[in-house]
């Protein structure tokens, strides 16, 4: 499968420079770093979260869990990980291939501090074979991600 056709409208539309990588069939974030041959903390893994309010996207390192309860406070909603039918039945995909890009899906994004810190980041592009590659600082412009702390270590 290639990369997911709204993302790549996205970036073409808004002119991001960005990088196709093309690895191995992998269906997590955290294998996309054993793939790539890459840092944890360098590749970025979506978590679809369901509040009261709505659906949020928590954007945080491959190598770590998500601290809902923080997540909470950020959102100053009570939230839990969506379950799979939400993400096929709201989000129009499959597990696993749930790009990090809010304004896809029409949701707010929270990305967390740490992934700030990475002059560039490794998403998941809509593919299990398939990775972007793109500047934090682009993806903060594209995305415009509300910050915090919410990861936690595995």
């Amino acid at each position: 499968m290639a990369i997911l056709k709204k993302l790549e409208k996205l970036l073409t539309e808004t002119k991001t420079r960005h990088k196709i990588l093309k690895h191995r069939k992998v269906f997590t974030a955290f294998d996309s770093t054993q793939t790539q041959h890459i840092k944890t903390s360098d590749v970025a893994k979506a978590v679809l979260v369901k509040g009261k309010k709505g659906f949020y996207m928590a954007v945080l390192p491959a190598g770590s869990l998500c601290d809902f309860k923080a997540l909470g406070k950020l959102c100053a909603d009570k939230v839990s990980m969506a379950k799979e039918k939400d993400i096929e039945k709201n989000m129009k995909t499959k597990v696993g291939l749930l790009a990090p890009f809010g304004s896809l899906y029409k949701i707010p994004v929270f990305m967390d501090k740490k992934l700030a810190k990475n002059k560039k980041l490794n998403l998941p592009a809509g593919s299990y074979t398939e990775s972007v590659e793109i500047s934090t600082k682009d993806y903060s412009k594209l995305e415009s991600p509300t910050m915090g702390s919410f990861s936690k270590k595995r």
